[in-house]
């Protein structure tokens, strides 16, 4: 039985062999493509800003006319955001400009408003000595054209859709979503909308993969329940085959109807390691047939989930252009004693938050792998190590993050 560690560098050597070159790709319209992988290089088209810009409200002057202040110049125009002047302004001449505006041939200096007086329609006072290039943000002087400003493998956020609008983007090349097959098994599992008889529950653990999926910006395919067959196994990891990850849930254990492992073997699918030293998680599965990746995850919907968060999400990485990145750890303090004798590293579901810098980790009380109830108010996963048996209030240690940090309020802004 393998440690975390080493199985997770075995699906990390797999990801490695996927050639981001070779992932296929789409061109999406910009609003389409928030949090999506962008799959090219995007340039600046024009220098930034594009002309000489105003930075502030105010007067553009000959930073020579105002040396010594006041200085009474003469009013000769105005300049808003948008508009385009061909004015040329001589010696004891000045400007009205806005923020945003282009500044007029002549000018090489804006002196803010506040430092400036009306007298009256033709003439300014202004009250302030102002320097050459005050105020002004000239052309290129924040970036040139042709400079690289996204490069291809980055998450699309809210930052990168306005630097796309700027460079004139409204298509964008993205690296396709990976489909991923969802299959649960088990002659107990029903649908959701139906009532369980005796010895049945409902299928839950698809749709926290599902959900799972999407968060790592897969496509999620639901399949038919399998029941606990080889058969019909067979036929619905066949059906599974066809996209580019396959997450089978249950079935992977040592009962005479856990059947994932030898339909995997009959089928030809390789498998790599079949059980990992953690709790909750051991019977966890890790295979792949021909390009696709295909997962035995645990029945019980806790397992399940550290599972994918542990071996499934680096793939799903991978398969769109991203690095199969590190595991999303962070340090605080125990506010809970915690005793762990499976001899296994073990993930048990906490809430971290920090307050003035410093965070906790508070494990929620939960009743192991099936309760899935009491992990509701967990944003993270409590790391006890394989050799750690006992941990008490104010240690330090790991938690595993799967949701955002909580940051407790110190003020009301």
């Amino acid at each position: 039985m393998l440690d975390v560690k080493a199985a997770r560098e075995i699906v990390l050597q797999h990801c490695l062999r996927v050639d981001p070159e070779s992932l296929p790709t789409e061109p999406v319209a910009i609003e389409e493509c928030f949090k999506r992988i962008i799959a090219e290089a995007v340039v600046l088209d024009t220098d930034q800003p594009p002309f000489d810009r105003s930075m502030r409200d105010g007067y553009g002057v000959r930073a020579q006319d105002v040396k010594k202040v006041p200085a009474l110049l003469k009013s000769v125009g105005e300049i808003k955001a948008g508009d385009f002047s061909s004015l040329d302004i001589k010696q004891g001449e000045t400007v009205q400009i806005m923020t945003g505006a282009p500044v007029p041939g002549g000018v090489d200096a804006v002196v803010m408003v506040e430092h400036t007086e009306r007298i009256d329609v033709e003439q300014v006072q202004v009250l302030r000595s102002a320097k050459a290039g005050d105020n002004i943000a000239w052309r290129g002087s924040e970036h040139k054209a042709g400079e690289l400003v996204i490069g291809a493998g980055r998450t699309i956020s809210a930052v990168e859709l306005a630097v796309l609008a700027s460079v004139g983007k409204s298509r964008v090349k993205v690296f396709r979503r990976p489909a991923v097959g969802i299959l649960a098994t088990g002659d107990e599992l029903v649908e959701v909308d139906e009532i369980p008889q005796p010895g049945q529950i409902r299928n839950s653990n698809s749709f926290s993969l599902y959900a799972q999926v999407l968060k790592c910006g897969g496509l999620p395919v639901m399949l038919e329940t399998s029941q606990d067959n080889a058969s019909d196994l067979a036929r619905q990891v066949k059906a599974g085959l066809e996209n580019d990850v396959l997450l089978v849930s249950g079935g992977v254990s040592m009962g005479k109807y856990d059947l994932v492992e030898p339909v995997f073997k009959e089928l030809g699918i390789d498998i790599h390691f079949e059980s990992v030293s953690m709790r909750p998680g051991k019977p966890t599965v890790f295979a792949t047939f021909a390009n696709r990746f295909v997962y035995g995850l645990p029945g019980n919907p806790v397992s399940t989930f550290v599972a994918f968060e542990l071996f499934v999400k680096p793939v799903l990485n991978r398969l769109q252009g991203l690095q199969a990145a590190a595991l999303c750890l962070i340090r605080g303090v125990i506010q809970d004693e915690i005793n762990e004798k499976s001899g296994r590293t073990a993930f048990l579901p906490a809430k971290v938050s920090s307050r003035s810098g410093k965070t906790k980790i508070s494990p929620v009380c939960w009743k192991g792998s099936a309760d899935i109830f009491s992990a509701v108010g967990a944003n993270g996963f409590l790391v006890v190590a394989l050799e750690t048996t006992h941990l008490k209030s104010g240690d330090e240690a790991e938690a595993l993050m799967f949701e955002e940090l909580e940051f407790e309020s110190e003020s009301q802004f």
